[in-house]
Order: C-alpha cells, then structure tokens, then sequence
C-alpha cells in the first residue's frame, strides 16, 4: 500500500514539474542590418528567451559579434562586412545635418544596395536554411524591413520588432489624424487646428504611397521558390509588432492586438563605476552632467562643440563628455572616448542628460529618472526631442539655432527648476511599477507566438484591399444613394412645378 503510494505521489510531482517546463525547444532566427543599437535591443530580447529553452542566432560581420560574444545563450553566423551599412550612416547623418547636398534617393538606393547583398547571397541564405528555425524576428526600421522576404522565403512565421512599424497604414490600424500625429512628427497628441490639417493630409497620403525604402526587385527574383506578391503584403505576414514605443516617452496611440508596445528594452540597473570616471564622479562637489552624441559626433558642426565647450566652463557643474579626442578643456571636464553610460546615469550625482535623443538613451534616462537637453540629429530623433519637451522632462534645443548664454541657462533651469525632475522621477516610477520588464513581455509574446501561432491576434483589416479597409466601397455606395435620392426629389419637385405652372396658366 505505501510503495502505491509513493509511486502515485512521484509520479504527480514529475508531472507539475514537466508542466513547468517549455514545451519544446526552437531555433529562432534574428535578422537585422548590422547596426549595433538595432542589434543591441534584439539581444536582449534573445536573452530573455533564454527562459523558456530556446536557441537564438544571429547573422553579424565580425565586429559585432565581438561585441556581443559574451551573451549567454545566443549563437551566431558569420557574414561580411557591408560598406553599403557605414555608407548609409554616414550619408543619413548628412542629410539630416545639411553639411553636404545629400538627396534622399541616395539613401535610398543605398538602402537598396545592402537589401541585394543580403537576399541574393545563396549561400548565405542555404546557411540560413540549414537552422530549421521556427521563427524569425525582424528588425522592423525602413532599412532592415526588406528582410522579411528571409522568413517569407523559408515558410516560416516571423516577427517585427524595432521602431514604431512604418505609417498605420501598413499596420492598418485604425487612425484618426485630428487625434493622433503622424508617426515621426514634431506634432504631439495636443495639436491645433492647421497642425490637424497638415496631419491629416499627411496620414492619408501614407495610404497612397508605397513602404519606405522597398527593395530593388520584385519578391518573386528574391525568394525564387515563393509566389510573387507585392512587398507590401509580405511585411503584412507579420505575426506579431513588437514596438520599442512607450506612452511615458510617447502618447497614447490605438493599436491592435498583434502590437505589443516594449519600449525600453535595453533598459537594465547600474553597476558600479571604475577607474578615472568614479575618481572624477566623487570628487563632484555639484553633480555630473553627462553629455554624448553616439557615433554622431564626428559630424556635429564645428560652431556647436565650440559653443558647448565654452558653456561647460562657464558652469558649476561637472561634465563627462564622451569624445574621440583627448583634449583637455578644463577642470570640471572630462573627456573620455567611451562611456558606461547607463552606469552614469543610474549614479545619484549625475543631474543631467545632454543627448542627440536617441531611443535607447531616452530610455535609460528614463529609467533612471535623469532631466534630458536634447539635440536632436536624426530621424526619430526629432519627434523623441519634442515628445521629451512637452512632457516636461526635458528641454528640447535646435542644434543650429541657439547661443551660449541659451545652453548655460537651460542648463541651469534643468537642474534647478525641480519640475523637470520631478515629472521624470514619477514617470520613472510608473515604468518600474510594471510587473514585467519590456524584454520578459517580448520573449513571453514570442513564445506564446512559437507555442499557439498569432493568426488569432490579426485583424481582418490586415488582409484587406487598401479600397475596403478605408471604406472607400462604403462611401461610394453612400454618395450613390444620396445622388439617387437627389434626383429623385429634383424629379418630383420639377414634376410638381409643372403641374402647379400648367394649371396656374390655364385659369388665367
């Protein structure tokens, strides 16, 4: 009788212990253009993944996977390095700069040139086949959007993550322009009646025009084995949008079930600071202001660093600047070629962000509860600097049109001025008070996605011809019948003065 029962009570708790764990193990592959920030966030959603058994490779030239060698669980693929990547980042950061004429059909064919070396290397792709991966997750900025075509080619489900997806239109959320900016815009949620105007003309024209940057040829030429469907109904495919957006950096926007909103992804504690940078940070009498242009500082205007330069000296707070040089502009600065940023901006002297508005460095910052002055550079850029001015974390300047006296003051209103800290502290609160970390919802939906499919999370809009979803058969049909009903009392009414003419002249 006890050896039944023992044998019933081990078998019970063999069973609540395979219940716990994952069902099944899979291979998931991760596909983005070799930019390390893009990268850096897909890794740590990998990472997470680690959890639940499965396997995450990455395809990276050999620089990145230095970077990231170190991550736990994570395999990776060796490609080439692509001029076509540093090519694009050095013409972007121009155009957006204006220091040279840089149109944006050379962006583009660029953008076209790093989407060819990808999808027509067969062998690359045969490597890619040889993973048996269940799932693909595709870095969803414009530049990296072609590779969709990878999963589409292999027969296998995929998932965007990144940047918010592209106009709604390509998500085919439901929008309404007199409520919510165009993606990318200096608008906020907040906007007046002409910026209603220009958004809603703005978002329509999104409906008309074709995705950002396609590539070169047709889908059919890259994916040979596939049938030949507009590129634009393979990014549709997407199980899922894994968006790096958050409504404390942003505004609230509808989305559908298919989005899930992980803005804050990279985010993660403090460690302790080393050598000259902690000596520097406890010897700070003020508190430390950290200033850094990621990779854009080789191409920032001269007359701006010269303005910095001579608005740091002239305050009482010390900066850590991150440069290329090592030249010494005075005692309360330090310059240095690399940073541990998040490290920085988790110590309790650092009062102060001075940033380009990265999505990344937004967020670490706000995860710290650190006051931002930004300048805006590059593409999102400009929309995080705005959102960040009108929450009020921060102070959002023009990279051209400002003077010293202006940084020294804004500077000082940022610290002094306790409002600015107060609404990030609170707002640093709420992003903590989450149950779950960004990256943990991310693999859980991935997960759940590789477990039970997504097609129950899409809406029936995603399939729609463009002329349905936007109810333009509706609205025919609505002018038909009040045409139809016009005509018809014109009709009657013509008939009826007719007959009232007639007889009025025929008793006269």
């Amino acid at each position: 009788m006890n050896t039944m029962r023992t044998f019933k009570l081990s078998f019970f708790y063999l069973s609540l212990l395979s219940i716990n764990q994952p069902s099944k193990a899979d291979n998931i592959l991760f596909l983005s253009m070799p930019a390390f920030s893009h990268v850096q966030n897909q890794i740590h959603t990998a990472m997470k993944l680690n959890a639940y058994g499965h396997t995450s490779y990455f395809s990276l030239p050999p620089k990145l996977i230095t970077a990231f060698k170190n991550k736990d669980g994570i395999k990776f693929i060796p490609i080439k390095e692509d001029q076509n990547v540093t090519s694009f980042v050095e013409l972007a950061i121009k155009f957006f700069l204006r220091t040279e004429e840089i149109s944006w059909l050379q962006l583009i064919q660029v953008t076209k040139n790093m989407c060819d070396n990808f999808l027509l290397d067969n062998d690359w792709y045969h490597s890619i086949k040889e993973l048996n991966a269940s799932l693909a997750i595709v870095d969803s900025v414009f530049f990296s959007q072609c590779l969709a075509i990878v999963p589409y080619r292999l027969s296998i489900p995929f998932v965007f993550q990144g940047l918010v997806f592209g106009p709604p239109s390509l998500r085919r959320v439901p929008w309404n322009p007199a409520v919510f900016p165009v993606l990318d815009s200096k608008y906020s949620d907040k906007m007046t009646f002409f910026q209603k105007l220009k958004n809603t003309i703005a978002t329509y024209g999104f409906y008309i025009t074709s995705p950002l940057a396609p590539p070169s040829k047709s889908v059919k030429e890259y994916a040979p084995e596939t049938n030949d469907i507009p590129f634009e109904s393979v990014l549709r495919k997407a199980q899922l949008f894994l968006t790096e957006s958050d409504l404390l950096l942003s505004y609230p926007k509808p989305s559908l079930p298919s989005e899930v909103f992980i803005g804050g992804v990279a985010t993660h504690p403090a460690l302790p600071l080393q050598g000259d940078i902690k000596e520097f940070v406890e010897r700070s009498k003020h508190g430390i202001i950290i200033v850094t242009f990621g990779s854009y500082i080789n191409a920032l205007p001269k007359e701006h660093i010269e303005k910095m330069e001579k608005a740091f000296k002239e305050i009482k707070y010390d900066v850590i600047w991150k440069r290329p040089d090592s030249k010494q502009l005075a005692s309360n600065i330090l310059i240095k070629q690399w940073l541990p940023q998040n490290d920085l901006l988790g110590h309790p002297k650092t009062k102060l962000f001075i940033t380009h508005c990265g999505n990344n460095g937004q967020f670490e910052a706000l995860y710290h509860g650190v006051p931002m002055l930004g300048f805006p550079i590059f593409a999102d850029q400009f929309h995080n600097g705005h959102q960040m001015h009108v929450k009020e974390y921060g102070i959002s300047m023009d990279i051209y049109n400002y003077n010293k006296d202006e940084l020294v003051s804004n500077i000082n209103e940022l610290i002094e001025n306790s409002k600015y800290k107060t609404n990030i502290k609170l707002a640093s609160e709420i992003f903590h008070s989450r149950p779950e970390h960004p990256a943990e919802r991310a693999a859980r939906y991935v997960d759940h996605v590789i477990k039970y499919g997504g097609d129950y999370l899409r809406s029936p809009s995603q399939n729609m011809p463009l002329y349905q979803f936007l109810m333009l058969d509706i609205y025919a049909t609505f002018l038909a019948i009040i045409i139809a009903v016009v005509l018809v009392v014109k009709f009657v009414v013509s008939k009826c003065y007719r007959c009232c003419f007639a007889k009025k002249k025929k008793t006269e």
